[in-house]
């Protein structure tokens, strides 16, 4: 068992508030980078900057997601300058990249606006073999309300938008005591913080998690009997919403059966949410017993079902690399909330662009989440796929269950030396409370062509669609052509 290191058309602001805005984005966006890279010793690696800069031209049938027959049509020009800094030494690992997308409609200037984006994570060795932080920065824009117009991109104006920062950091120490065990002490903290959000829709709150593991056990690679103790407390504070506990310590044991196998059990204590999600004790027992299998480097298969505060409980972890393409699996179940899903820095994101993240509410669920992802490489191309549920039990007063199950499927080829075709295809089903669901779907195609050593052109088209038995349908045609120079 391994110590691991976890239909009318919106209203926009006034032309006179519009500079505020972007300075207010500014701000938000020089706060995250100063964070990720505060810590980042200089002189003491190498630093590899490459700026870019795209030019494009987008024309789209339907630029508020209106229902069918009220659509209204609109040329959109983008201009996003950005950069990719990578910072690499022995003590310290780290990638920053940052766009700013400016956007001029030729039919509507009132919806003229500038976004930023920026991704960046960054892992530090404070002090050889034993300490440790990683942090990662995140800013972008998001749908507020999953139940409204859900856009996939800044083009559409929905009046369910708002800008998003999440920053984490953890500081962390490992050691190993002989060889008999090794033991894990971990900090994580998390900012969300929210900004810019469109008045159409309710404003989410802001929130800050702080959450402390240890873990102490045998060695990871010991072939034998295994054994690991753990405790884990986590709480995030809302602006005005109760706040969210969660504790929980374990024993873990792992006997073998073969030389690659072994039977596991596990027992322990954990806070029950669904009595109060806002206490933090260790409440009630739970159990589980599984099997974990590793017959090579290449793959390993954990699996285990128990009982936990809200019934039977299962979870579950395959993994296979190959040749030409890989294969993972995975099934977890965790009390968490929307906050807590936007941290998920390492985890791929249920929905496509579409869905995306859930809505941005406080409440507390219970997360059962299942995904599949393939990747297949030949010669030439590369085929991708991707199924997937999430489903959100919620543990207030009023309760409820919501659903999300998707797949995703994308074919990239090389046509030709300079010449890459691609293909992307979405589908996702949303069950929402009191007997809602909204079918998403999307098919994109693209066309990218290497025009020299730094620039390229790319041309896209796209349709998009939402079928719902409670809102208004809506589809969108969209094509652009753009060009990017990178230096």
């Amino acid at each position: 068992m391994a110590l691991t290191h976890e239909r009318n058309r919106p209203t926009k602001p006034r032309n006179s508030d519009r500079g505020r805005l972007a300075i207010h984005r500014g701000r938000a966006v020089s706060v995250a980078a100063g964070l990720f890279l505060a810590v980042s010793p200089a002189g003491a690696a190498d630093w590899d900057f490459t700026p870019r800069v795209a030019l494009g031209q987008t024309w789209t049938d339907n630029i508020s997601l209106a229902a069918d027959g009220f659509e209204e049509s609109e040329w959109i020009t983008e201009f996003t300058p950005g950069f990719l800094l990578e910072v690499e030494g022995q003590r310290v690992e780290a990638e920053l990249n940052y766009d700013l997308q400016a956007l001029w409609y030729a039919d509507n200037s009132d919806f003229n606006d500038i976004y930023h984006q920026l991704d960046g994570v960054a892992d530090f060795v404070l002090w050889p073999e034993s300490l440790y932080l990683d942090t990662f920065a995140r800013f972008d824009q998001e749908n507020v309300d999953a139940a409204g117009p859900v856009a996939y991109s800044n083009l559409f104006e929905t009046n369910n938008r708002t800008d998003t920062l999440v920053f984490g950091a953890s500081p962390y120490h490992v050691a190993r005591w002989g060889g008999w065990a090794e033991s894990l002490l971990r900090y994580d903290y998390q900012t969300v913080r929210y900004s810019n959000t469109d008045e159409g829709t309710f404003a989410p709150e802001d929130s800050d998690t702080n959450g402390v593991t240890a873990l102490f056990g045998s060695p990871s690679q010991s072939r034998g009997f295994s054994w690991r103790t753990s405790g884990s407390y986590t709480r995030t504070d809302f602006d005005e919403s109760p706040e969210f506990e969660y504790a929980r310590v374990a024993l873990d044991v792992g006997v073998p059966v073969g030389l690659r196998t072994r039977v596991t059990a596990t027992a322990g204590q954990e806070s029950d949410v669904e009595e109060d999600s806002s206490a933090g004790g260790l409440d009630t027992g739970f159990w589980y017993v599984g099997l974990a299998w590793e017959p090579s480097e290449l793959q390993s298969l954990e699996a285990r079902v128990g009982s936990r505060f809200f019934g039977t409980a299962w979870e579950a972890n395959w993994r296979r690399r190959g040749s030409r393409g890989e294969l993972v699996l995975d099934y977890s179940e965790e009390p968490t909330t929307s906050s807590g899903v936007l941290g998920e820095g390492d985890v791929p994101e249920t929905g496509f662009r579409p869905g995306g993240t859930p809505t941005l509410d406080t409440r507390v669920f219970l997360l059962k989440r299942f995904s599949a992802n393939a990747s297949y490489e030949l010669t030439r191309s590369t085929l991708v796929a991707r199924v997937y549920t999430d489903r959100r039990e919620f543990q207030d007063a009023a309760g409820g269950t919501e659903k999300a199950y998707g797949a995703t499927l994308s074919y990239d080829w090389e046509a030709a030396v300079r010449t890459q075709v691609g293909m992307t295809l979405d589908w996702e089903s949303r069950e929402f409370e009191f007997d809602r669901q909204d079918d998403f779907g999307e098919l994109t195609l693209r066309l990218t062509r290497q025009l020299s050593r730094t620039l390229s052109g790319v041309l896209r088209a796209s349709h998009f669609l939402r079928n719902s038995d409670a809102e208004e349908d809506y589809r969108v045609n969209q094509v652009s052509l753009s060009v990017e120079a990178s230096f």
